[in-house]
């Protein structure tokens, strides 16, 4: 996508959401596995995630974009704190709390 005053290059920009998506896609497995061990159920295991990826989004543009995400991203923050991105990782979340939970608890 072309902004008003801006052009980016489509491969690099493929790579940096690629690299979004892994980033993401890691930190939902770690919070599934963080929430599983911490013996949350219900609500507060959805509110967790919802903290984590808030937290890995702030990570990413702060450590990883240098707070310049608009550098590395068409529309810069928004693309980072989107809706899409937190849905994203939701099943890989559900899966790692559910696994871990019910090997510490249950069995």
């Amino acid at each position: 996508m072309v902004l008003e005053n801006e052009r980016f290059v489509e491969a690099p920009v493929g790579r940096n959401y690629r690299r979004l998506e892994q980033i993401r896609t890691l930190s939902s497995l770690v919070s599934g596995v963080v929430a599983g061990v911490l013996g949350l159920t219900g609500i507060l295991g959805f509110l967790f995630f919802i903290v984590c990826s808030v937290l890995t989004s702030i990570v990413v543009n702060a450590v990883g974009c240098g707070n310049h995400s608009q550098q590395y991203f068409p529309h810069g923050t928004k693309d980072l704190f989107s809706i899409s991105g937190l849905l994203a990782g939701v099943m890989t979340f559900v899966l790692a709390w559910t696994v871990t939970y019910d090997s510490v608890y249950i069995f």
